[in-house]
């Protein structure tokens, strides 16, 4: 079938019309493996990061019509499009991984993935869609395509690009302006990397009228007296409809780019199923926050200009830290905890959650406990990562706790709790386990000096400024504003 649509540019404007012929994969009953791996949100974070602090190029492509390089693993046939049934009758075989195809996706990757290794590059054991060599790296999502490499190696860059147009005819973007929606600015002058999502906010504002004549907006997520409940009506379907478009578009904005809504989104998806109309208020609330704070950047900065990929890869690490916490009993129909956790790089969040335990616990430091071990399992995801890249931690990873009694625990400068609650226990000893094996640090931190505090509760506005000044993001107005005055820094 023909499908037809417009493209427009990252800001909303008309490029072009499209008219692509496609397979109706809706109606596919027979299929095989259709997962095709995509690259993870926090990698894409970390891999600026480390971008932004060796001092990398990162240059970015397009594949065009991707999916149609990868041919078909079986006989399979299609009716003949509109147009073409005079010329080539009603039935054809399908040669290529046509768009629309459950499959295409996944030939599409195998494809690429046989590709980079034939040019040298091998995959990046447990990082789906992250290859690379001694020195080049490279990642993609589907068709969007980005090289790391630092100056001194442009030969071999240069050669790579020549072999990946000639192979799928690549559209060269430059430096990296956009990803998945992301804007990258980048201050080379003073070694600073942004991303933002000004353009999406927008997007979603505008087409729930959520932009106020008056200019007026929140200052924090939600109200910090805010205790929401289930509603004990009927939901009409249209408010439901409504509210979960805009928790759903949240949870895709909190994930990319917005650590400082994550705790806010947690509390408002419980309510998907039956929202009311204080539901849909709290979550016009949070957008209209966004809005208000539409230029709010996450943020990376680099080291020194004269250190070099080759020996700045296996350099000392400045700053790669993490923070849990918890809030005790705080969900008030359940009594169970808000848990959080946060990991920076280079001053970027990278990775960040914001939960709630799936079970009652009966103190603070048992809620700590949990946050804590939650913490350090997703450390050693990112103990994998350095190792299996050749970047080498040469400090140990610290984990911030602002509860000194689950700090001391943990150390062994206590004793163990005393529960008969296995699950708790498991958790508090593997801890101490990983501790003792110095694998992981964890320091006491005041709850004033905590990242993750925004993680787990919800902040009256000077504590929330606090916050998001302690996730390292920045008002980015003044670079994508034209005259628009760069703001005096916080001291």
């Amino acid at each position: 079938m023909w499908v037809f649509t417009y493209k427009f540019d990252e800001d909303g404007y008309l490029l072009k019309y499209k008219a692509r012929i496609v397979v109706r994969g809706d109606l596919q009953d027979q299929y095989g493996d259709t997962y095709a791996a995509t690259l993870a949100a926090r990698l894409f974070r970390a891999l600026m990061a480390l971008a932004c602090a060796f001092n990398l190029n990162a240059m970015q492509y397009d594949v065009p019509n991707a999916f149609l390089n990868a041919t078909l693993n079986r006989p399979l046939h299609v009716r003949t499009p509109d147009g073409f049934q005079d010329r080539y009758g009603q039935i054809l075989r399908l040669l290529r991984a046509l768009y629309g195809l459950k499959e295409a996706p996944r030939l599409w990757a195998i494809h690429l993935q046989a590709s980079l290794r034939k040019l040298g590059l091998h995959p990046v054991q447990g990082f789906p869609c992250l290859w690379m060599n001694d020195r080049i790296i490279l990642f993609f999502y589907v068709d969007d395509i980005i090289i790391l490499y630092h100056p001194d190696y442009q030969e071999d860059f240069e050669k790579l690009e020549r072999q990946l147009i000639k192979l799928y005819s690549l559209r060269q973007m430059g430096n990296v302006k956009w990803f998945l929606g992301i804007r990258v600015e980048r201050v080379l002058a003073s070694r600073q990397l942004y991303l933002v999502q000004d353009a999406f906010i927008n997007k979603v504002c505008t087409e729930f009228d959520l932009i106020r004549s008056d200019g007026r907006y929140p200052s924090t997520p939600l109200s910090s007296t805010s205790r929401l409940l289930p509603y004990d009506g009927v939901s009409d379907p249209l408010l439901t409809k409504t509210y979960q478009r805009l928790v759903g578009n949240l949870a895709y904005i909190e994930i990319m780019t917005r650590p400082d809504v994550a705790h806010a989104h947690s509390i408002l998806s419980r309510f998907l199923i039956n929202p009311g109309p204080v539901h849909l208020s709290e979550i016009k609330h949070v957008w209209q926050y966004l809005y208000g704070t539409r230029y709010l950047a996450i943020s990376a900065r680099g080291g020194e200009p004269t250190q070099t990929f080759a020996t700045k890869i296996n350099s000392t690490l400045p700053t790669f830290f993490g923070a849990a916490d918890a809030s005790f009993g705080d969900d008030v129909e359940t009594r169970r905890s808000s848990a959080g956790y946060v990991f920076m790089l280079y001053g970027m969040p990278v990775d960040w959650k914001a939960t709630v335990l799936r079970s009652v616990t009966r103190s603070t430091t048992e809620a700590e406990l949990y946050a804590l071990s939650a913490a350090g399992v997703e450390s050693q995801y990112w103990d994998r990562f350095c190792r299996n890249i050749g970047f080498t931690l040469h400090t140990k990873k610290a984990l911030w706790c602002d509860n000194a009694q689950t700090v001391r625990l943990v150390q062994g400068d206590s004793d163990r709790i005393q529960t008969k609650l296995r699950h708790v226990d498991i958790h508090q000893m593997w801890l101490r386990q990983e501790v003792e094996a110095e694998r992981i640090t964890v320091e006491w931190k005041p709850t004033a000096e905590m990242p993750a505090d925004g993680f787990t509760k919800l902040l009256p506005r000077q504590k929330h400024e606090n916050f998001v000044r302690q996730l390292g993001m920045k008002d980015i107005r003044h670079l994508i504003v034209k005259d628009v005055p760069c703001p005096v820094p916080h001291p």
